[in-house]
């Protein structure tokens, strides 16, 4: 793959899995993940793949939206940084919840497919 090409499947893969939180698909999320995937967010503890899916799950209200926004990727020999603004709104109770997380994400290929191996929460 060219560096373009591995740039564009970093940016699909990132759309690809705020998609699939946005349904809810488990199994689709699933399928993104590397095998030692880990997800942090700052200060916390570490969730593995499994653990990654229940938080999912568990997410209040309805998912009406999950987009990104500002995606910027770095490319290594290693793997590809991935960092944006994930924009999801939600509505609970009857209200709608504007939510606006920046986030870093680590890509890495398995098999010759992206996976996310990383991903990292922060506050805004």
């Amino acid at each position: 793959m060219t560096r373009t090409a591995d740039r564009d499947a970093a940016i699909d893969l990132a759309r690809r899995m705020a998609a699939a939180i946005g349904a809810r698909d488990q199994a689709a999320i699933r399928a993104l993940l590397a095998r030692d995937f880990v997800q942090r967010a700052i200060g916390g503890a570490a969730a593995r793949g499994d653990e990654f899916l229940a938080a999912v799950a568990q997410i209040p209200g309805e998912i009406l939206s999950v987009d990104l926004e500002h995606l910027e990727v770095e490319l290594t020999d290693a793997g590809a940084l991935v960092t944006g603004v994930q924009h999801a709104r939600v509505r609970i109770d009857g209200n709608i919840v504007d939510d606006r997380q920046p986030f870093v994400d680590w890509m890495v290929k398995e098999a010759g497919e992206w996976r996310f191996r990383a991903a990292i929460g922060l506050t805004s």
